[in-house]
């Protein structure tokens, strides 16, 4: 087996593409072989023109293909140019067949006709799938080779288009072109072997949704009993508008299946909020948002070519989501396909609505993945023993690059944006916490929040320059409440408090302990800082004007947090600082 790729740019034709391949050994040899073309428009005419081209001088060649995917973002660029993989076979044979679905036929009957043709070949070790128009949800297609034999790889892409939300994709074999199809290729032989590798590198973000409403056309219409492109427009402020798929591929939805990991990438979403995915979701199931980063997505790659390298491949087909090149920016999303490049250096890529694979318990329907597909006639060969090494050193040359420079590959920018998310989301937590622990009289927090932050405190100390501990009692509050009610005793609190509790900062926590109790804890300060603080709140607080009941005076207690300490000790300490200070005199400060 040997396999050929061909960029057409600027330095090489068609035309002359053609003659390089007229002059391969392989080719003059009268090998069996393929060529897969992949076009970076969806225009009828032009790729006519190239299969015409392709079908009248490479007579002993089987042309087939599919359109591609164009950039997502404008922060990245999909290869403008047509690509053409040519692979030619020593001994293995194959077989192309392809089931129009424009009149009717759907992927379920597709498939019934399919396990026909497989039941008549032999050593079938692989199927290439291949279908266009995203609505046809093809793995309906793959269901039924499951059933005809759930062990059979099953592998490949559904075809791209040039822009998003206008989905003129195609596939092609020969000299027509299919809208609306399912294309096929059976690899047989006793000698081939077929080696087979995914990556995803998402991870789920934010909490579980249930799918409450969707179809088996790919619309999710509901998540947990509402419009489904709410979890866009409420998680990442998403708005309905052309870019939609821009703003939402590298977030795609997460779930699993047999156990694995898989991503959902929304395509496109409609006026009443409904999402449209390129399979079925099927109502009841789980899922969340996802993220990741270059370094995640890089990392299984890098393992997957590794495993692949020691296959020794003749050949390598890889089927990748532009999702990725948008997530990873260019330069990384190259070095993606040079890690498996640097096995072969040959491989070929396409990106499309989506990958496939239907192998070790995945259904068929990828997103957001790459699909890497080793072909080998024959035994194993020597594997290169140094090539870890050298692609860790491609990477690490690349990284360096961008460490280096300015500029921010989006990858980079995404981790800090969830960096900077988690610690948003744990502030919310931290506010939703405050609404609930806050005393209802003096709006400060209330003893349980008092006992949480403490403990907080004490579990990192040693991030702190001293945190003091203060703890204030209003002198002979029970004659106020005696003498003038309860009603003037909550004002003398609630009044007092809003007066005073401006001289903390926002680092400081306040809290009512209870009754007419108060404790402040203050980081980064020393003991005589804080017994200086405690001495201007006493004196502040007695020169405070209250009505009805004018002039109040405090009893304060301070202690330093110390190494070793609970929230029982530190509580127990100010507690018997105040007790002193109450005991010899009142509206004084001790500290202990």
């Amino acid at each position: 087996m040997k396999q050929y790729r061909y960029v057409l740019d600027y330095d090489l034709s068609m035309p002359e593409m053609i003659g390089k391949i007229m002059n391969l050994p392989e080719y003059k040899n009268g090998y069996k072989g393929i060529l897969q073309l992949v076009e970076p428009n969806c225009e009828s005419h032009e790729i006519n023109k190239d299969l015409e081209w392709l079908n009248s001088n490479l007579t002993n060649l089987d042309i087939y293909g599919m359109t591609s995917h164009g950039a997502l973002s404008r922060e990245t660029h999909s290869i403008p140019y047509k690509i053409c993989s040519v692979i030619f076979f020593e001994e293995s044979n194959y077989r192309i067949d392809v089931f129009d679905c424009s009149d009717g036929l759907t992927p379920s009957e597709a498939g019934i006709e399919y396990q026909k043709v497989l039941s008549k070949l032999e050593d079938v070790k692989g199927v290439l799938m291949m279908s266009s128009d995203f609505a046809l949800c093809p793995e309906k297609f793959i269901d039924k080779i499951n059933s005809y034999d759930p062990k059979l790889l099953v592998f490949g892409a559904l075809a791209g288009t040039r822009e998003m939300g206008d989905d003129r994709s195609k596939i092609f074999l020969g000299s027509k072109i299919y809208e609306r199809g399912i294309l096929t290729i059976a690899f047989m032989g006793k000698n081939l072997f077929i080696d087979h590798h995914y990556a995803l590198g998402f991870k789920s973000l934010g909490k579980e949704l249930t799918i409450t409403k969707s179809d088996d056309k790919g619309i999710v219409y509901e998540i947990n009993d509402k419009p489904a492109f709410l979890i866009y427009k409420d998680h990442l402020g998403v708005g309905m508008n052309d870019y939609f798929f821009e703003n939402t591929s590298s977030f795609p939805f997460y779930l699993k299946e047999n156990g694995h990991p898989l991503a959902r990438v929304a395509l496109d979403y409609h006026k009443d909020g409904a999402l449209a995915f390129a399979t079925e979701i099927p109502e009841g199931s789980k899922v969340s948002l996802s993220y990741s980063t270059a370094y995640m997505l890089l990392k299984e790659s890098f393992d997957n070519a590794v495993a692949l390298n020691v296959f020794t491949p003749d050949a390598i087909l890889i089927y990748c989501c532009m999702s990725r090149r948008m997530l990873m920016g260019d330069d990384m999303a190259e070095l993606e396909f040079e890690f498996y490049q640097h096995i072969c250096s040959n491989a070929t890529w396409s990106h499309g609505y989506g990958e496939v694979l239907h192998a070790d318990g995945l259904r068929g329907f990828l997103n957001a993945s790459l699909v890497a597909i080793g072909l080998r006639e024959g035994p194993v060969r020597e594997a290169n023993i140094n090539f870890e090494e050298d692609i860790r050193q491609i990477y690490l040359e690349k990284y360096n690059d961008y460490s280096e420079t300015g500029f921010l590959p989006l990858s980079f920018r995404l981790v800090n944006f969830l960096e900077s998310t988690t610690k948003d989301l744990r502030d919310a937590v931290d506010q939703l916490f405050k609404v609930a622990s806050l005393d209802e009289l003096t709006q400060i927090y209330n003893r349980r929040a008092l006992n949480y932050f403490m403990k907080r405190f004490i579990e990192k100390i040693s991030g702190y320059n001293g945190i003091a501990v203060i703890m204030v009692d209003v002198d002979h509050f029970k004659r106020v409440n005696d003498t003038y009610g309860h009603d003037v005793g909550d004002m003398v609190l609630r009044d007092g408090v809003s007066q005073v509790k401006y001289l903390f900062t926002q680092a400081d926590i306040i809290g009512r302990w209870g009754g007419e109790e108060f404790v402040g804890i203050k980081p980064n300060i020393t003991k005589d800082e804080a017994l200086d603080f405690s001495e201007m709140l006493r004196q502040n607080i007695s020169e405070i004007e209250l009505d009805i009941v004018g002039h109040i005076t405090v009893s304060i207690g301070v202690t330093m947090v110390q190494e070793g300490d609970t929230e029982v000790s530190v509580f127990k300490r100010i507690d018997d600082a105040l007790y002193e200070a109450k005991e010899t005199g009142r509206n004084k400060v001790v500290f202990k």
